[in-house]
């Protein structure tokens, strides 16, 4: 039976945390070796279990009083029937309680442990240990845990699943203040059993060659929060460099250790003594002050040449600025009103034309533009000849149809294809002034036109050929009665000189330009409104000469605020946003740097002065989310708009014809131009920098808001992080931003510690 369940929990994977919450528990799994464990959980040994519940969940802290900084273990027992060990089918699940005010280490892994006998009933222990650090002195309460679990109702293979939830009791941590007592003078805050190495990186050094010294503390304790030791050394400059932490969790204990590097610059031949190292720290478990100490280092040092403090000073002035005040950067492209007008101009030409054709198909063969169309391309008609000849008389009924509603619609003022419908050409005679006699007689000649026209070649009789003169003559008499009898147009002229407005004049017709040369001219036209709205140029302003002459006298702080004053006030001063950041840089001000190099990479990416400059910052200022692609700022936008015109330009000439192809490649260059459109947005996303912030000093990144608050590590100045959402502090009265490092961490820091590209206009 034992071994069956050692079995069916081995199946599972060690520990497996479901996302960032609810912790996935394989009970069962031996994964970390009980003699990696100095000592058996307590809580096997002080809990009492209830033998009704086939599955209890215990928790315990371990001790429950600790002084600040001091290791306490939050115990989370599962303790399992054999019974119901032998049904359970899937592992159980637990959800952790948030911790508040405490830094948490999981320790080792899930241990399973030997069963217990409890009233005569054996139960399987499972044991899941976090070490917590509390950060602050006093109570500490840890919410109830969480536990869930399913088992079969029946004994059967098929049977349902009933899943029960157990919640373990709240426990309560105190954390006492460290004795003020006996404390060292230099005491920064250590707490655990410590040990202090230090060693250098190479036997022997020369004169101004930079050497690595490095000190090492290690032990049982909370490592990140070991703070740097103090170091001093005589003919010797000191420049802090990097640090290194690792921990160990596998055993009952948080060990680890953390390196310290320091660079040491001999400014002497002979031999350079680095003094011992001190470091105070706070033992917890003898309740006492201790110094750790290091060995005493000498170093031989050769001659060698070291320059002298005003050649050093010279040297930082390496970095070329821009000497040539461009004034601001003009709006982008797609911020000027004519590049809107052309987008929104640009569907006007073909949908014109769809709607020209549109209409056209309404108007029947004998005088309308598909007529006309149908005989500058005969080849449509010839390519389905009709089934039986066309009789003669049939044609020249259809002939002298057209040509009588051509001339009705000519004296009338109007068009053709409006006098198809019987109804509209009564109105229109009787409202232009034509007697009632002469409108019955024109729509009774029209009549006859229409059944010679349209009827059956069979229907035709033989005395139809001879009515064509008597037609001829009748369309002759009618026409000249409608001229005396009809009021003339609201311009007065003529029957002779009036101008046809008939929308039948094809647009090969004199007088009119063709729809591909109009479509040509709007195009050139939005095009040169839109590219030629170059840069404006702007005389040298007195505060940018006056930031240059700081610059040039080795003033780099005043020509870095004189600088960041100029890109205050225009934000589109690329000049002045690079030289602010050369000049933030010379004086060791990275932050600065920092905000004027990627203010201007933003506003030119292409610019090779700057981006050689962006180079020159740490990884996590230049890399990942702060990367700024090297496109020309305007290019998408250009891009955009010209295959949007492209592509309804050629919309609007298949609508002139009925060219399928032409309308699949504008639909395929419309969906370039959407493409286009979304590169443009994207891009305009990562240099407005909307979301950006830059670290402005050194400062943990906590889990949720508040300075309590779990940390995820630490941002460093100068480091960039995207912004979210933000949070004010109901204690403090901070405000807080969800924040993600460059490197992927996520977390919160306070807004006193950031500067935020998209509030604040300079610096």
């Amino acid at each position: 039976m034992s071994a069956f369940t050692v079995t069916a929990f081995d199946m599972v994977t060690s520990g497996v945390r479901r996302a960032a919450v609810v912790v996935c528990v394989a009970l069962a799994s031996v994964c970390a070796p009980l003699q990696a464990q100095p000592r058996a959980p307590e809580i096997q040994n002080r809990v009492r279990l209830d033998p009704s519940k086939p599955v209890d969940f215990r928790v315990m802290m371990v001790p429950d009083t600790v002084y600040v900084g001091q290791q306490a273990t939050y115990e989370m027992g599962v303790f399992i029937t054999e019974a119901a060990q032998m049904r359970m089918r899937r592992n159980p699940e637990v959800v952790p309680a948030e911790l508040r005010g405490v830094l948490a280490y999981d320790l080792g892994g899930p241990q399973s442990l030997p069963a217990l006998n409890q009233n005569g009933q054996r139960t399987f222990p499972h044991v899941l240990q976090r070490a917590l650090f509390p950060l602050a002195s006093g109570l500490i309460t840890i919410p109830a845990s969480q536990l869930s679990y399913a088992l079969p109702r029946s004994a059967s293979y098929f049977s349902r699943e009933e899943t029960a939830v157990v919640r373990a009791d709240e426990v309560t941590l105190y954390a006492k203040p460290l004795p003020s007592t006996n404390q060292p003078a230099r005491f920064s805050g250590a707490i655990g059993v410590l040990t202090v190495q230090s060693r250098v990186d190479v036997p022997a050094a020369r004169v101004g060659e930079p050497v690595v010294l490095t000190v090492r503390v290690g032990g049982r304790g909370n490592v990140k929060l070991w703070p740097r030791p103090t170091l001093s050394a005589a003919s010797a400059s000191i420049v802090i460099a990097g640090e290194r932490v690792r921990i160990d969790t596998s055993g009952q204990y948080v060990r680890g250790s953390k390196e310290f590097d320091w660079l040491l610059t001999p400014e002497r031949e002979g031999r350079l003594i680095i003094p011992v190292v001190d470091y105070p720290f706070f033992d917890p478990y003898d309740e006492a002050y201790r110094i750790a100490n290091t060995d005493s280092l000498s170093l031989a040092v050769a001659a060698g040449q070291i320059a002298p403090m005003d050649s050093l000073e010279a040297t930082a002035n390496t970095l070329s600025i821009r000497r040539v005040d461009r004034g601001p950067l003009r709006a982008p492209v797609d911020a000027h009103p004519l590049f809107w007008a052309l987008v929104a101009f640009a569907p006007a030409p073909a949908i014109w034309m769809r709607r020209r054709r549109k209409l056209a198909r309404f108007v029947p063969v004998d005088g309308s533009p598909a007529a006309e169309r149908e005989r500058e391309h005969p080849a449509r008609v010839d390519a389905r000849p009709p089934a039986a000849p066309v009789h003669p008389v049939r044609v020249a009924a259809s002939a002298l149809r057209r040509r009588f509603l051509d001339d009705l619609a000519e004296r009338l003022d109007t068009t053709s294809a409006q006098l198809v419908e019987r109804k509209a050409l009564q109105q229109r005679l009787r409202r232009r002034g034509v007697t009632r006699e002469t409108t019955r007689e024109v729509m009774s000649l029209l009549s006859q036109l229409d059944e010679a026209a349209w009827s059956a070649v069979a229907g035709i009789g033989s005395g139809a050929a001879q009515r064509e003169p008597s037609w001829t003559e009748r369309i002759r008499e009618l026409t000249d009665r409608v001229i005396s009898e009809a009021m003339p147009t609201r311009s007065g002229a003529s029957l002779t000189n009036a101008k046809r407005t008939d929308v039948t004049r094809t647009r090969d017709q004199p007088g009119r330009g063709s729809g591909k040369h109009r479509l040509v001219w709007w195009l050139f036209l939005g095009s040169a409104l839109v590219l030629g709205t170059g840069p404006a140029l702007h005389a040298r302003a007195a505060a940018f000469d006056a930031a240059i002459a700081l610059y040039d006298s080795n003033s780099f702080a005043d020509a870095s605020v004189t600088f960041f004053e100029i890109a205050e006030r225009a934000p589109r001063h690329a000049d002045a946003w690079a030289n602010a950041g050369t000049a933030a840089w010379a004086a060791n001000d990275t932050v600065g740097a920092v905000i004027g190099w990627q203010r201007a990479v933003r506003l030119e990416p292409m610019a090779g002065d700057v981006r050689e400059r962006v180079g020159l910052l740490p990884a996590n200022a230049r890399d990942g989310l702060a990367h700024v692609p090297r496109v020309p700022s305007e290019l998408p936008a250009l891009l955009a708009v010209a295959l949007w015109c492209v592509a309804w330009g050629m919309l609007a000439l298949s609508a002139t014809r009925d060219r399928r192809a032409l309308w699949k490649t504008g639909a395929a260059v419309m969906l370039m131009a959407i493409a286009a459109t979304t590169w443009h947005v994207m891009l305009s996303s990562t240099r407005s920098a909307a979301d950006l912030a830059v670290a402005e000093q050194r400062s943990p990144m906590r889990v949720t808001p508040g300075e309590d608050a779990n940390a995820n590590g630490d941002v460093e100045p100068g480091d960039m992080v995207v912004i979210g959402e933000s949070r004010v502090d109901a204690t403090r009265g901070d405000r807080w931003f969800a924040v993600q490092h460059v490197d992927g961490r996520l977390g919160w820091l306070p807004e006193r510690v950031l500067y935020v590209f998209a509030s604040s206009g300079g610096r």
